[in-house]
């Protein structure tokens, strides 16, 4: 069995004009600009077990021309205590339509509860991918992700994910323990 990469990732709130002094040091940084793209994520939970409760994630995402379907386990304390997340990412490539797979999906017992639209520019510098996200109803946003095997190198990539947040001139205090779902479900409640 081969050794699956976690994503270790850090989200920060951050005003417009933030994202675009952040965006001018990466750049004298070196990082690479990799794509600018629209997503929509529609959330579902499932009868027997709350994923707003658990954080976990089960999403369609569409963005630009493909479809794919993603599961993320359950967020736990230890990840809740250092305002950061590694989990296994499981990711399916769908090839048929978006309306079909969220039918097969309401057919089995899941209920959507979110949906989740954003413009995201990525760059990569290093081993990490940085994404700037504009999210519809919530503002503005930085992810900054890294890979690691173990639990040595998730140490490594949590540490080098704040000093990059940091370096990017952003607060820590900004930093967001919740997944955009959670995010607009707040809002559109609030509403």
């Amino acid at each position: 069995m081969t050794n699956k990469n976690e994503e270790v990732e850090i989200k920060a709130k951050i005003s417009e004009s933030e994202m675009k002094k952040a965006i001018k040091k990466l750049k004298k940084m070196g990082a690479d600009f990799k794509e600018e793209i629209k997503e929509k994520d529609v959330y579902f939970t499932a009868r027997q077990r709350d994923f707003i409760k658990t954080k976990e994630c089960l999403r369609i995402r569409k963005k630009n021309d493909s479809l794919e379907l993603t599961y993320k386990g359950p967020t736990t304390d230890s990840m809740k205590k250092k305002k950061q997340f590694w989990k296994p990412e499981i990711n399916i490539n769908l090839n048929s339509k978006e309306e079909e797979i969220r039918k097969m999906l309401n057919c089995l017992g899941f209920a959507e509860v979110a949906e989740v639209n954003k413009n995201r520019k990525k760059f990569t510098l290093g081993r990490q991918e940085i994404s700037f996200d504009k999210v519809k109803g919530a503002g503005w946003f930085v992810e900054i992700e890294n890979a690691a095997k173990n639990p040595k190198e998730r140490e490594k990539a949590l540490k080098e994910n704040i000093q990059l947040l940091k370096e990017l001139g952003l607060n820590e205090k900004n930093i967001v323990n919740e997944p955009y779902r959670d995010i607009v479900l707040k809002k559109n409640n609030k509403q």
